[in-house]
């Protein structure tokens, strides 16, 4: 049976129908987050009811959500989120797609919906440990442990792994806290971690916009400057895994995001650090990319569905 899964970025929202693990067709829509999710209904209407009917797949089994905030999954409402669809959190999604389609609708943090994604379909089949690190614009984390995913009393278990306190004299972070490993190694972040290393590293060369694909870049041509920053982040990046797996003790860890473009550099530097570790063999636990970079949390809305209707 088709399922509809919606991934709700901070600039795009992404709409998938899928099909026994599998994309049948993928759509973006802007997201105006700024403006909040009501104004965005209407037209998420109109695109679902133009996919379903395009592909003769009205008989669905519903709306699987992934959004970046804290869900109550039980009740399938947005208790929390951090400066975008600010208004999602009065909005009852459930009654709208009741309302709409006569569906039902489960909606997920979207660290964990990537993860699931990785689990059942990616990176992560066949495993029932597996935690996933998500490289963007901040830092996600999400676990599955003994084949089930970790949410916690107040929903908020595996998902703020980027707020492990990894330097205690750090950088701001825009949760409170001093240190997070997001606030030293991720993209909203960059001016200021590299603002901070610059009487270590020197300067880096001038450009338009440094990102992460513009640093790995002067990394490969051999800057020096660059690959001071790189190799903190890395470093910062491999501490968090190494948290991770001291507090979930996974077969697996997946890690995913865009940053991960440059897997080549990434993957095995971690695999380096990690042998500074101690206690845990981390020699036996496997260290993955994720398959699905984009389109990991739209695949979890099959399996949320199918375990929401049984």
């Amino acid at each position: 049976m088709y399922t509809i899964g919606l991934d709700l970025g901070g600039t795009k929202i992404k709409i998938g129908l899928i099909h026994n693990g599998q994309i049948v067709e993928e759509i973006e829509v802007d997201a105006a987050s700024h403006l909040g999710l009501q104004n965005r209904l209407p037209v998420l209407e109109k695109e679902i009811n133009q996919l379903l009917e395009k592909h003769g797949a009205n008989d669905f089994q519903g709306i699987g959500i992934s959004i970046p905030g804290i869900v109550d999954v039980n009740r399938a409402r947005l208790l929390t989120i951090n400066d975008k669809y600010n208004d999602a959190v009065d909005i009852d999604l459930k009654a709208w797609a009741k309302s709409v389609w006569n569906k039902p609708l489960f909606m997920e943090n979207d660290a964990r919906s990537a993860m699931v994604g990785e689990w059942k379909y990616g990176a992560g089949k066949g495993h029932d440990n597996v935690v996933m690190m998500t490289l963007g614009t901040g830092l996600g984390t999400s676990a599955v442990i003994e084949g089930k995913v970790v949410r916690g009393q107040n929903f908020q278990a595996g998902i703020l792994g980027g707020h492990f306190i990894v330097n205690y004299k750090g950088q701001q972070c825009n949760c409170g806290n001093v240190g997070c490993a997001e606030a030293e190694a991720s993209s909203w972040n960059l001016p200021n971690i590299i603002a901070a290393l610059e009487e270590k590293s020197g300067k880096l060369p001038e450009a338009d916009k440094v990102d992460f694909a513009q640093l790995f870049t002067w990394y490969r041509e051999g800057n020096a400057a660059a690959k001071y920053v790189v190799d903190h982040c890395i470093k910062i990046w491999s501490t968090t895994v190494a948290n991770l797996v001291y507090a979930y003790d996974p077969e697996v860890v997946i890690i995913g995001g865009g940053i991960m473009r440059s897997a080549d550099i990434i993957l095995p530097a971690i695999k380096e650090n990690l042998k500074s570790f101690g206690w845990v063999p981390f020699d036996k636990i496997e260290l993955k990319t994720a398959e699905f970079v984009h389109a990991s949390a739209l695949l979890s809305a099959e399996y949320f569905l199918s375990e929401l209707n049984n």
